[in-house]
């Protein structure tokens, strides 16, 4: 009805009119309420997944914090572990080193122990040879010292020397003085005192330090 025959009502009648703007308004109250109580409950549905949201936010972050420090603690451990790991290669290359090392030493060792059996060897036999090697040296200091080189040299390496092998005593194949009555060091300490290095001023220098 238009606002003309709400006019023509109240002329009619004043309870009527009010009659009328009472369906009026409760029609357009229906009719704002159809459209309010879907946007209600949405704006409820809205609220509800929007309290499930935060709640689920809060959950999130909850589990955030327990990885971080899970992840703190993992690293921590991780730190400790490689520290560990560190130490232990430090060790095993050391380990390795003593090990090259002593290695090396045991075949030092097994070369030294060759050489020492057959020294051991060679000793035992020059021991027996020692007999007419010690009797044809102390035949040249005792006889030897008045006479000239040749002389020494004759009665020494073939008078006295062929006379031992003749009777059988034990001497060496090649008898050499200087290597039983003296030593390179001492022959040397002659030559820096200014004797020369000839057989006879060596023969000289033993007969004198004897």
């Amino acid at each position: 009805m238009c606002i003309r025959d709400r006019d023509r009502l109240d002329q009619i009648s004043p309870a009527i009119k009010n009659v009328y703007n009472w369906v009026d308004n409760t029609l357009n109250f229906l009719e704002q309420n159809r459209k309010v109580v879907p946007l209600q409950q949405k704006l409820d549905m809205m609220t509800k997944t929007l309290a499930q949201l935060a709640q689920d936010l809060k959950d999130t972050e909850l589990l955030i914090t327990k990885l971080n420090n899970e992840l703190a603690e993992n690293q921590a451990e991780f730190d400790q572990t490689n520290r560990r790991l560190e130490e232990l290669t430090k060790e095993a290359l050391l380990m390795d080193r003593r090990l090259k090392a002593a290695q090396k030493l045991i075949n030092g060792l097994g070369r030294e122990q060759e050489r020492w059996s057959a020294l051991r060897v060679s000793l035992q036999e020059n021991k027996i040879k020692l007999i007419g090697d010690c009797l044809l040296s102390s035949s040249f200091l005792s006889y030897a010292g008045p006479f000239d080189f040749s002389f020494r040299q004759r009665m020494t390496y073939e008078d006295w020397n062929a006379d031992i092998r003749r009777r059988e005593i034990p001497m060496s194949e090649t008898f050499v003085l200087q290597n039983l009555l003296t030593t390179g060091v001492e022959i040397s300490q002659w030559a820096s005192e200014g004797l020369p290095g000839d057989e006879l001023s060596i023969q000289n220098g033993i007969l004198t330090t004897r």
